[in-house]
């Protein structure tokens, strides 16, 4: 997976296509100069929103694939511009070094984050899901730990398929099926939603990344 990761950086940085505040100002994602001050008095910053005029401005700017990027945790938004892609595998980066891979629009890893997802088999799942077929598969988690020791968590993950939703965001104008995979393992239990259009598609998704990173949102603006 690591193949994966080697960014071009240049290009986002460049671009600066990183998580803007509604001022409009870019900014590193999850920390910028204006929020120092609410930092050191220990109040915590309001976390950078997407607007429809920067969304409007990365279309524009680029023709490369993108996507908004939804941190549940901190509620921060990223727009993240396709750096790479190998086969199905697309790297997405900023300047603050900050990565995410997508397979066939799946989150498969992560870097930058703290608590990174290192790697994931997904294959399985990944199948049911681009099939818009219902099952039972294993879906594997690696992480990455405070003291570089890395954890493996196996889930028993259950799909089932919903009703068809219209997904309408930048260049996607789409219909699509919700696929909910209902996943576990003795400890822990998360929910992952995708919308899968007819071509095995996912036009947009919510899924867990681990106990650290907890739930990410993905959108794409342009597949």
């Amino acid at each position: 997976m690591l193949k994966h990761m080697k960014l071009t950086l240049a290009f986002a940085a460049a671009l600066g296509l990183v998580a803007c505040s509604s001022t409009g100002e870019n900014k590193n994602p999850l920390l910028s100069i204006k929020a120092l001050p609410a930092m050191l008095s220990n109040k915590r910053p309001a976390p950078p929103v997407v607007t429809a005029e920067q969304i409007t401005s990365v279309l524009a700017a680029t023709d490369r694939p993108n996507s908004i990027f939804v941190i549940e945790n901190t509620a921060a938004q990223l727009i993240l511009v396709e750096l790479q892609r190998n086969g199905p595998y697309q790297t997405y980066g900023s300047s603050a070094r900050q990565a995410i891979v997508l397979r066939n629009g799946k989150i498969v890893s992560t870097r930058g984050f703290g608590g990174d997802l290192m790697s994931s088999d997904e294959g399985g799942l990944l199948s049911l899901v681009r099939s818009r077929s219902v099952g039972t598969t294993s879906y594997t988690l690696r992480h990455l730990t405070s003291d570089n020791q890395t954890t493996v968590s196996t889930f028993t993950c259950k799909l089932d398929a919903g009703q068809t939703l219209p997904v309408v965001s930048g260049e996607v104008n789409r219909k699509g099926r919700v696929m909910t995979a209902t996943c576990k393992d003795a400890n822990r239990s998360f929910t992952n939603t995708y919308v899968v259009d007819g071509g095995g598609n996912i036009i947009s998704g919510r899924q867990w990344l681990g106990d650290v990173l907890g739930y990410f949102n993905v959108q794409p603006l342009r597949i």
